[in-house]
């Protein structure tokens, strides 16, 4: 295994971008589950991978990265410790730079996902992705961010436009492919935009069923 240049962070956000990213890249093998980050004030949570209980927050080992990641929605007041304990490996692994990855809420599903940044240091152009001129974070990736500045660590956040109605793979693969720049990674996404599609049609084909059902049938319906 090369060096860790890089400590990643994929939370959920709107879309489940981060989540989707992470379990897409594990999926085809570009990250490997090499274990967990125990924290008292996530004890009563576990997942569950192959029969196995496990701790939620998942390390996932790629050529030159490791990804941070939870399926389980991180308790505020795990925030501080899990902060930490991401610092401590980033230090103890000699890494050069801090990657979060989140979403950047907008109100209707579109075809294509734009991906801004904001980084604590002055971060050159970055290839199919914008700076982000203004706005606000909160959460896990905002706490993290202000430690990486007071500690001089290079943080660097990439958002992709995103909903909140159902995970949005159209988001997640523009995520994938930005952060690619920074991982020296080349991967197929259009898998992730195909099942999105699917996914909304068979949506919208429901909506519009239950659209035309008759009221008296549709009140059966929740007998």
């Amino acid at each position: 295994m090369e060096e860790i240049k890089k400590i990643i962070t994929a939370f959920q956000t709107a879309g489940y971008i981060s989540l989707l990213a992470a379990r897409f890249l594990e999926e085809k093998g570009v990250v490997k589950d090499i274990g967990g980050i125990d924290l008292d004030e996530m004890s009563q949570f576990s997942v569950i991978k192959n029969g196995e209980m496990l701790s939620p927050v998942r390390m996932l080992e790629g050529k030159d990265f490791i990804i941070i990641t939870s399926h389980i929605p991180l308790q505020i007041n795990a925030v501080s410790s899990l902060s930490k304990k991401v610092i401590d490996l980033y230090k103890e692994k000699n890494a050069s730079q801090m990657i979060a990855l989140d979403g950047l809420s907008i109100e209707k599903p579109q075809d294509k996902s734009n991906v801004y940044f904001a980084s604590t240091y002055t971060e050159k152009e970055i290839k199919n992705c914008k700076k982000l001129p203004e706005g606000a974070m909160m959460g896990f990736n905002s706490y993290i961010a202000n430690q990486c500045r007071n500690l001089g660590i290079p943080f660097i956040v990439l958002m992709a436009e995103t909903h909140n109605e159902i995970p949005d793979g159209i988001a997640a693969a523009a995520l994938i492919d930005v952060l690619g720049e920074f991982i020296d990674l080349k991967i197929d996404t259009s898998e992730l935009v195909s099942e999105y599609k699917k996914t909304l049609i068979q949506i919208n084909n429901l909506v519009k069923r239950l659209d035309k059902t008759p009221k008296n049938e549709e009140q059966n319906m929740y007998v």
